[in-house]
This record gives C-alpha cells, structure tokens and sequence, in this order.
C-alpha cells in the first residue's frame, strides 16, 4: 500500500502493551517519522520486519539489536544518540538493556539497497568527526544520500537565524535537550513538541535557542531535485 493511501498529519498513538507504545508521527510519501516508547517490563523485546529500509535511533536509553538477511547477520549494541539502518526484508529484534527506551523511526522515499554494513554510526562514543555548518552549528551525520541527510545537529547558546524556508524538502526537528524555537511570519515563537516538528517545503521558518545552553538536535532532510535554502529578508521602511 502506498504511503499516501493512510497519510497522517497528527500525531497517532497504540499501545504495545501497556505502557508501552509506538506513536506515529508523520506518514506521506517522502516521509515517515514515528517514536516508540518501550519499557522492559512490558516490552522486553519488540521485533520489526519492514518491507522498505528504516533507521532505528536511540533518543533515550539503551538496546541490543540482532538484524538477520537470507546471507547475513548482524549483532550492535546501540545506545542514546546512536542509529542503524534496518535493512529493507530484513529480520531484526531489539533487546532493552536499560528499564525505558525510547526511539525513532525513519523511513524515506528514496533509499534503496542499504546494506547490512552502511553506516552504523556512534555517535555518542565519538567515533563520528563533526563539522561546523553554517552560522556556527556543528553537526554530526548519521546518514548521508545524494540531497537527503540524518544528522545531529548543536545549536549553539542564543542561536537566532534568519527566516527562510527550503524549496523542495520536508525537514523535521527533535529537540534531545533543552527547549528549540520555531518562528514563522505570523506568530511569536512557539516551542518545539516534545515530539518534534515537520516542516513542509516552501513553509517559513526560523529556528532559535534563546537559553544559555546548547541544543543537541536530531535533523531529518529530504530528498531534493534542486537543493535551495531562501532567506526572506524583511522589507525597511
């Protein structure tokens, strides 16, 4: 079934098995986002067989991942702030090591042929080499395709950009310390669900941390015919 036959603009949420439970967060076609809040002792173990590539991230706590493919297999131990790539047919279990964990789900339109070996990336061990973007924001990539990225994203203290919107790419944010603030045209600036935000293509947007500590972020990029940040700069009387 096609993405777009059930796609989901508001939050959906069922139970795993009280109190577990996965929350479906955004459902179109270039784009799917979904959090699970697992707890050991309801949900020891969860199991995942997806028919398109999905990355697994650990916002919270820690896992033991077993991925098995008709020729090979593969055992990671992942902990906050590290992703793998769920291969697309493959079989995969998870394991809790900690009483909570909490996770993302992500799948994207345009990845095909990930391989059981692509990019496992720990981040939070410092095994990923950061780089500084623009106005100052390090960022660590979780995952990198031709348009599309999956990265970690630190906002530096009272960070305050330009508002701008991107042509062609949906982008979500997700706050994994602190509070993150979005403006647009109309309105003051709002926070950031604790659930994080998509935002659409050509939707305006300027992101803020007016606290004296940095924000980490977790950073999803869609895929982009033309790549293209536009700022909109202000008209002076």
């Amino acid at each position: 079934m096609n993405l777009s036959d059930h796609n989901t603009l508001a939050p959906m949420s069922y139970s795993l098995g009280e109190p577990s439970k996965h929350t479906i967060i955004y459902q179109q076609d270039d784009l799917f986002i979904a959090h699970e809040h697992l707890f050991q002792n309801a949900t020891p173990t969860r199991f995942y067989h997806h028919k398109d590539d999905s990355f697994l991230f650990v916002i919270k706590g820690e896992l033991y991942l077993q991925q098995n493919t008709s020729d090979d297999e593969k055992e990671s131990a992942l902990k906050k702030h590290q992703g793998i790539w769920l291969q697309a047919g493959s079989i995969n279990s998870i394991t809790l090591l900690s009483p909570t964990v909490e996770l993302c789900l992500i799948r994207l339109q345009s990845t095909t042929k990930i391989t059981m070996g692509s990019l496992f990336k720990k981040v939070s061990s410092g095994t990923v080499e950061s780089t500084l973007e623009r106005n100052k924001i390090k960022t660590w990539p979780l995952w990198q395709g031709q348009s599309e990225h999956i990265a970690l994203e630190l906002y530096p203290p009272h960070y305050r950009e330009t508002l701008y919107y991107q042509k062609m790419a949906t982008q979500y944010y997700l706050p994994l310390n602190g509070i993150l603030y979005i403006s647009n045209e109309q309105k003051l600036p709002t926070a950031c669900p604790s659930l994080g935000q998509v935002i659409p293509k050509k939707t305006p947007r300027a992101i803020l941390n007016p606290s004296s500590e940095s924000i980490t972020v977790l950073t999803v990029t869609t895929q982009q015919h033309s790549k293209g940040r536009v700022l909109l700069l202000k008209k002076t009387s």
